[in-house]
């Protein structure tokens, strides 16, 4: 995936990533935690409707979600394509 820019800034909200996989515009929601448990898990049912809303304003056709752990022995990450 290519980057397109970062903090979108649209009506209502925010996308956090906008990127292009093969022509194809996709939002990224970033989660980040600095203690236990997964990130994705923080993006619940309206949290993931709202996202939704705000990808199709910013021209996005999927959305994708980036977890991002913060642990003591390093940095965990979780992709989770839409």
């Amino acid at each position: 995936m290519t980057p397109i820019t970062r903090n979108v800034e649209v009506d209502g909200g925010e996308v956090d990533l906008l990127m292009s996989d093969n022509g194809t515009k996709v939002a990224v929601e970033v989660r980040t935690v600095t203690g236990a448990g997964d990130p994705i898990d923080a993006v619940d049912r309206g949290k993931r409707s709202h996202v939704g809303r705000l990808a199709g304003k910013a021209g996005a056709s999927r959305v994708d979600y980036l977890g991002i752990g913060f642990r003591p022995w390093g940095v965990e990450v979780h992709w989770v394509p839409g």
